[in-house]
C-alpha cells in the first residue's frame, strides 16, 4: 500500500512545481490587448495596445544601460486551405533606455524622434499605445473575402551586448515576448 502513495505524492509535487513555474512566468513579458484596423477616406491605420511588463532581471540591466529592443509586427491576412496568405507585413521596431544621468527613461521608435520619461511606466504606456500606424494592403478592397489582422511583438535579443545573448535564451525572465493576436477585419 506504501508504494501507491508515493507515486501520488511524486504527482502533486510534480503539479506544484509547474503551477508555481506558470505563475512566476506571468508576472513578465508582453501581451497584445487589443488591435483593431481603421479605415479613414483613403488610408487604413492599425490601434494597438501592447501590454509590456519587465522582469526584475530585465529592469535591472536596463538600469545597468543596456537598451532593450522590441519588434512590433503587424500582418494583414487572407486565410487560406493549407494556410493563410500574407497580404501585408509591417515591422515597427522601439528601443527602451535608461539614462542615469538624466535619471530619465529614452523611448525611441525607429524613424521617429527619441522621446523621454521621467518614470519607467510612463516610457512603457508610451511604447504600449501603438496608434494609427499607416498600413498599405493590396487588394484589401475586396470585400467579398475575409481578411484577419495580426499583431504581435517580439524582443530583439540579438540588439544585447553578445555577452550577455546566451543567457537571454536560456532564463525565463528574458521571455518579454507575446503571442499573435488574430482579429478578423470587418
Amino acid at each position: 500500500m506504501p508504494s501507491c502513495t508515493k507515486p501520488l505524492s511524486y504527482c502533486w509535487l510534480l503539479g506544484l512545481m509547474l503551477w508555481l513555474a506558470t505563475a512566476e512566468a506571468e508576472d513578465h513579458g508582453a501581451v497584445v490587448r487589443r488591435a483593431e484596423i481603421v479605415k479613414s477616406t483613403s488610408d487604413w491605420y492599425v490601434d494597438a495596445y501592447i501590454d509590456y511588463r519587465l522582469s526584475s532581471t530585465a529592469k535591472e540591466a536596463l538600469h545597468k544601460g543596456i537598451p532593450l529592443t522590441w519588434k512590433v509586427y503587424i500582418e494583414i491576412r487572407r486565410p487560406g486551405v493549407l494556410w493563410d496568405q500574407k497580404l501585408y507585413r509591417q515591422k515597427i521596431r522601439y528601443t527602451l533606455q535608461y539614462h542615469a544621468l538624466l535619471n530619465q527613461y529614452a523611448v525611441q521608435m525607429e524613424g521617429l524622434q527619441t522621446e523621454m520619461f521621467l518614470s519607467l511606466h510612463a516610457a512603457l504606456n508610451d511604447m504600449a499605445t501603438l496608434h494609427r500606424a499607416l498600413v498599405k494592403p493590396a487588394g484589401l478592397a475586396d470585400t467579398d473575402k475575409e481578411y484577419s489582422l495580426a499583431v504581435k511583438t517580439q524582443f530583439h535579443r540579438e540588439s544585447l551586448p553578445v555577452p550577455l545573448r546566451p543567457f537571454t535564451y536560456l532564463d525565463r525572465d528574458w521571455s518579454l515576448s507575446s503571442d499573435w493576436l488574430i482579429c478578423p477585419i470587418p
